[in-house]
């Protein structure tokens, strides 16, 4: 990791690909040695998100459901923001919230799934606009100008994975992209089992032992046949138990992998309640220029 960056860092935003995302990131976290934290509100850094980073000395934090009040008080961070088309999020939260979603630690899913249980899909879609509206609001207040957060969206990934992680990791400054030598990446592949054999016997003895600190074997960069092997074996195929991108499985965290699938779920009164509430949002993120649409 650079001398000079205190924290790499992945900012998202519910059901925009921040557990794909996530699981590509601990990986590679895992191979490399560093210090990884994924965090989905702010109950969980005690709503002091410095203080959370700099006890735990975290080094790459993955924040999916991502609040600029609490970004904007790190400093000497580089790190990347995925948004999503907000209609595509409200189907796809609307099918993870009835469906499949875990209600650990989170008490309101409970009942906003009793809700959904209870009317059709077109009132539940309705339902689900409201329930995502602090989310929205998220989305609108984020400082989209920052030169270190690299703006990327969602359907852009999705399309072509491989090119885009290269070039996210590539401005992280940690993508080893120089010619492969036998001598470089043998030792990265002995570093890399070193450290997963670490993390194995880590995720045994933390916690157990007071002040127990975890040995690593540091590497600056990960090479990018390594990366892409990564988002290779996170493939959505994979996820999704052997379906491809379009074939939908309703019941599943990875219902159906499509961008725009709002279209298909939408109906008129649908479409009149979001613009309603949230057409400055799907301007202002680049998806649509006004309420024609």
């Amino acid at each position: 990791m650079n001398d000079q960056i205190d924290l790499l860092a992945f900012w998202g935003h519910h059901r925009a690909g921040t557990t794909w995302i996530s699981d590509v990131i601990r990986q590679v976290c895992l191979d490399m040695g560093l210090n990884f934290a994924y965090v989905h509100n702010s109950r969980m850094f005690k709503f002091d998100l410095k203080e959370f980073i700099n006890r735990e000395k975290i080094e790459f934090l993955a924040y999916t459901n991502a609040d600029f009040e609490y970004v904007k008080q790190l400093e000497n961070f580089i790190g990347f923001h995925v948004i999503r088309d907000p209609r595509d999020i409200v189907v796809s939260a609307y099918f993870s919230h009835l469906y499949s979603h875990s209600t650990d630690e989170w008490s309101e899913l409970v009942e906003h799934r009793n809700k959904l249980e209870k009317l059709s899909k077109d009132d539940g879609l309705m339902l689900e606009m409201e329930f995502r509206r602090k989310e929205f609001e998220m989305m609108y207040n984020w400082d989209y100008s920052l030169p270190n957060i690299q703006e990327i969206k969602f359907e852009e990934l999705a399309h072509n994975p491989y090119r885009i992680f290269l070039e996210t990791f590539q401005f992280l400054g940690i993508l080893d992209d120089s010619r492969p030598r036998f001598k470089t990446r043998f030792s990265f592949l002995i570093s890399m089992y070193i450290n997963n054999r670490l993390q194995y016997r880590n995720n045994r003895l933390h916690r157990k032992s007071i002040g127990y600190k975890p040995f690593r074997v540091p590497i600056r960069k990960i090479p990018v046949e390594r990366l892409l092997g990564i988002v290779y074996e996170n493939d959505f195929s994979k996820k999704a138990g052997g379906r491809k991108p379009g074939e939908e499985d309703v019941k599943s965290h990875y219902r159906k992998g499509i961008a725009g699938d709002w279209r298909n779920q939408f109906n008129e009164e649908h479409k009149k309640s979001f613009k309603g509430h949230f057409n400055k949002l799907v301007v202002k993120l680049g998806y649509e220029t006004n309420d024609k649409w």
